[in-house]
């Protein structure tokens, strides 16, 4: 045998090395499984796009994500809804994992048709950093107190007062005479300058929200060429594969294998 010849095992071992270091090709097939077809489509709505894991809604079935995170696209501007609060999503940071939100009902000013507190899903959701409370006092008159009052309200047909407290003191009547009061997350520093002329911007602003779900869970998903999803009847992650689900990672289909081999 010629020395400078390779034996042949040799070289479909090195022709076998070679098609495993080659990535396949992710375009969706025919015969892919349809949950891990639609999980791999992203959202997009308004100046926001690339939206997926784990949020769902629109285009995407509610196995792509958590509940909780559902999104809708209202007038090109993405919403998300947690219990009585309809908020509008500004921004999308998901690397760090943060959504940009503001109040949807103080979007036009601080009169609203209905008065009711900021609340979010703690389950999957927690307050960001630098902001405080802001607190919107209605219907308190008669004070006597040297307080900053807002032009007064109309709510419902019935004129209203409106003042306001980024900190609420020690001796502030408010709390114990005004007949409604909200609470509304501001950014510090539209706190810290607060007066009539800047609360619309204030809260137009809005605040920022961190969910809190495990990144890596997902991302060990994506890397195997999977789509992150929710699998209802366990209230578990998910990862779509084209062929079926996984409870952690893809394996290679049998098309990869068959082109390996």
């Amino acid at each position: 045998m010629d020395e400078n010849s390779f034996p042949v095992p040799s070289l479909l071992f090195l022709f076998f090395l070679l098609f495993a270091s080659i990535k396949v090709p992710t375009t969706l097939c025919a015969d892919d499984d349809s949950r891990y077809s639609n999980c791999t489509t992203t959202i997009s709505c308004g100046g926001i796009a690339d939206i997926d894991y784990p949020f769902w809604g629109m285009n995407r079935g509610n196995y792509c994500g958590l509940p909780g995170f559902e999104l809708k696209c209202e007038d090109e501007v993405l919403k998300i809804t947690m219990n009585q609060n309809t908020l509008r999503i500004l921004d999308v940071d998901p690397q760090h994992q943060i959504l940009k939100v503001a109040r949807e009902d103080y979007q036009t000013g601080y009169c609203p048709s209905e008065l009711v507190n900021t609340t979010i899903n703690f389950n999957y959701f927690d307050y960001g950093s630098s902001l405080r409370n802001l607190t919107l006092f209605y219907d308190c008159l008669p004070l006597t107190s040297p307080l900053t009052f807002l032009s007064n309200c109309t709510i419902n047909d019935t004129m209203v007062d409106v003042s306001y407290a980024t900190t609420i003191l020690p001796g502030d009547p408010r709390p114990g005479i005004c007949r409604e009061s909200v609470i509304v997350p501001v950014y510090e520093t539209a706190a810290q300058n607060l007066n009539p002329s800047t609360m619309n911007n204030a809260l137009k602003e809005g605040f920022e929200l961190q969910w809190v779900v495990d990144s890596d869970q997902c991302r060990r998903c994506k890397d195997s060429d999977g789509a992150c999803g929710y699998n209802q009847t366990t209230n578990s992650f998910v990862c779509f594969c084209r062929d079926q689900p996984s409870e952690t990672t893809c394996l290679p289909t049998q098309g990869t294998l068959a082109l390996l081999l």
